[in-house]
This record gives structure tokens, sequence and C-alpha cells, in this order.
């Protein structure tokens, strides 16, 4: 196997992020003003053209933050978060895999304003030939022009290509409808309707243990 797309979080990266708490309500009013979440969520929903598109915020703070949209996404997004890091092991695994000749990528539903610093903050990208973001792309998983995009992107070949992700449906199901391999891992961020015995069936490898995840992807290469 040449080429390794992986998900990003719940996959490589553990987050948590609360919008509804009542605290991170009370800072973001207190920073942008009182109104701020009736103007956020028109705004989101006027970009929102239904299907799997997937919007870009950075358009939306830019309306809001004109003059310092970028700061406005990035003080946002810190304040939501309750945790975030590294999967244990992640870098290893990354490591292993470029260090072997294999091709890196992620391909993830994410805002790119708020994803690539945290991409930075992880130091993922020293490991990646590509990171390829739903919000830049205006389609999430599991669109089958999304998942097409990459493959065209790096001019990919399929039956060298295998997605990792830690969602059934929007990983494992999207990735095996655009004709890749696929492996599924199952972590304390997966869908709570996700089956780890229905994965098994479908995807070419699956597992609830991130180490065995990492020794299977090594063998392929």
């Amino acid at each position: 196997m040449k080429n390794f797309v992986f998900d990003l979080y719940g996959t490589l990266a553990d987050i948590h992020t609360d919008e509804k708490n009542p605290k991170f309500i009370r800072r973001i009013e207190k920073y942008f003003g009182a109104d701020f979440f009736a103007r956020y969520y028109a705004l989101c929903k006027s970009l929102d053209t239904g299907g799997l598109c997937e919007i870009d915020l950075f358009k939306v703070f830019s309306n809001l933050a004109p003059d310092n949209a970028e700061k406005a996404a990035m003080y946002f997004r810190a304040k939501s978060r309750q945790s975030f890091r590294a999967y244990k092991g992640a870098h290893r695994l990354l490591k292993s895999l470029k260090k072997a000749g294999a091709k890196l990528y992620i391909l993830s539903n994410a805002q790119a304003c708020f994803t690539r610093p945290e991409l930075e903050k992880l130091k993922f990208p020293r490991y990646f030939n590509g990171i390829e973001l739903s919000s830049d792309f205006g389609q999430k998983k599991p669109s089958a022009e999304f998942f097409g995009h990459i493959v065209k992107k790096y001019s990919l070949d399929k039956s060298e290509t295998i997605y990792i992700g830690n969602d059934f449906c929007t990983d494992i199901l999207g990735a095996k409808a655009a004709g890749l391999k696929t492996a599924y891992i199952k972590s304390n961020r997966s869908p709570s309707s996700d089956s780890l015995e229905r994965a098994r069936g479908a995807a070419d490898f699956a597992t609830d243990d991130f180490e065995k995840l990492s020794e299977f992807l090594i063998s392929l290469v």
C-alpha cells in the first residue's frame, strides 16, 4: 500500500468541544456582543445549501469581525475546546509510515479556520503530503465528490490507497463507495451507533485498539 488517507478528529486526534456550555456562551457574548449568536447562526443558515454542503465558517467570521476574522475564529474555537490532544501512538504511526516510504494525506470534515491552527499545535503537517478539509472543498464526507477530489488532485491509485477513519457511515461506507480500501478504528469519538462487528463485516480492517490499527497499517507498506 502506497497511500494512507486519514480522517483527523476521532482518528488521529482526540477533541471535545462544547458550544452549548453556558460558560462558553457568556465568554463569546462578552467578547463579540450579546447579539453574536443570533447573527452567527443566521449567517450559517444563509450559507447552507443543504445536502452534503459544507459551509466555510471563515466567511461567517469575516462578516462578524471583518477587521480580524482569523483571530476571532481562533478565539471562538479555543474557548469551545474542552480537551484536545493527539492519540497515544499517533505520531509514532505517522513517523513509521513516512519512514517506510508511504505517502500520507488527511481528508477530514473540518473547518479550515479551526483545524489548520490545530494541526500546527499537534505538529502533524510535517508528516502529510496533502491536507484536504471539507470547508475548503464545499462538501463533506460521505460525499463521493469529496473522496474523488483527493484521488484526482494527488493522482492516487485507488488500488494502492486506504482510508482510515472512526465513523462507520461517513468514513468507511463513504470511502468504500468511492472505491478505496478502508480501515476502521472505534475510538472514544466514534458515533454511539457504530458497531465494531458491523465494521468488521464491511471494512478491510476494523479494531478498537489504536496499537493494533498501527500494526496493521505498517504491515501494508
